[in-house]
């Protein structure tokens, strides 16, 4: 598994340069085999999703190193009106700590462990008071 702040780190330098995240956490799910998926949102990723997620993955690599990087089973996108984000984002909020879950369901699927390092709406995505 990816060590947390390694995550944090990327998610942090990633954040800086493109803007926040909407959701950022690592899955384990029951069936996975021990390998992590990394479960990602952000509105930056929704426009030119294909050479944005190449991007994030460049700087993962670089970041995380790129054999620890290889780890994950797979990295999940999340667009924002994806009613699995939804869910998760009435579920928790997470800003500053990870939190960490153990066995619970997102996305119809049973996650055995869980991590999540960010989980709520952008300042972007807040509608203007007032």
């Amino acid at each position: 598994m990816i060590q947390i702040d390694k995550l944090r780190r990327l998610m942090e330098v990633v954040s800086a340069e493109r803007g926040e995240f909407v959701l950022f956490g690592l899955f384990l799910r029951e069936e996975a085999q021990d390998k992590w998926d990394l479960v990602i949102s952000a509105p930056w990723l929704e426009d030119g999703k294909l050479k944005a997620l190449g991007e994030f993955v460049e700087k993962a690599a670089s970041i995380v190193g790129e054999k620890e990087f290889l780890t994950l089973s797979r990295i999940v996108t999340l667009n924002h009106d994806d009613p699995n984000l939804k869910k998760i984002l009435e579920t928790v909020q997470v800003d500053d700590d990870p939190l960490e879950l153990w066995n619970t369901n997102f996305f119809g699927l049973e996650i055995k462990h869980a991590y999540i390092l960010r989980a709520g709406k952008t300042r972007e995505l807040e509608p203007a008071a007032t």
